[in-house]
């Protein structure tokens, strides 16, 4: 009767993460996860969409001149390659969070009148050599760790910040400066 009770809560347990993983949008031809939309912004030309995405860039990340690694304003690209921590969860509960290490993404925003595209693409764990995120998912590999399930989670939560953020700032009207003195 136990084995049976394990049994149905390890398929259930199972379950609930493989519908945390099917959340984060796998690209069907590159097989990696990718977040991308087009974005339509009417009546509103490409440099001024270009100029709204270049001061999210600047204001968004803490060291834009390290993150913005192109910026072409006549093809309409910014490209980034940023990173975010992520961190292990407690064992148990009144147990300290620890470093779980370093995620990398690049996000590339491409412009044309009226729209927008914005792709965030390429996330890896920050190791000796490249480790796409990707990994994380194979619950059948030999080096799984039951942490990557956090991880796959963290980043999800991470990117969907990201976009959020981007998108609310090409859609939100600065307000003029006025001069005061």
């Amino acid at each position: 009767m136990r084995t049976i009770l394990v049994l149905i809560c390890s398929v259930i347990f199972t379950n609930a993460f493989s519908q945390q993983d099917a959340a984060m949008p796998v690209d069907a031809i590159t097989k990696l996860i990718t977040y991308t939309d087009k974005v339509e912004l009417p009546i509103m030309d490409k440099g001024k969409i270009y100029d709204r995405a270049l001061e999210w860039c600047n204001t968004y990340y803490k060291n834009p001149a390290d993150v913005i690694r192109e910026k072409d304003v006549a093809s309409g690209i910014i490209l980034c390659k940023a990173r975010f921590k992520i961190y292990k969860m407690p064992a148990k509960k009144g147990d300290i969070q620890t470093d779980g290490g370093v995620v990398q993404y690049t996000l590339k925003i491409e412009m044309k009148d009226g729209r927008y595209r914005y792709t965030l693409t390429d996330i890896n764990w920050k190791q000796v050599s490249y480790y796409a995120i990707e990994r994380w998912m194979d619950r059948n590999a030999p080096s799984y760790s039951k942490d990557y399930a956090d991880y796959l989670q963290q980043t999800n939560l991470e990117c969907k910040k990201i976009i959020a953020a981007l998108v609310t700032a090409m859609n939100t009207e600065n307000p003029t400066k006025k001069d005061d003195w």
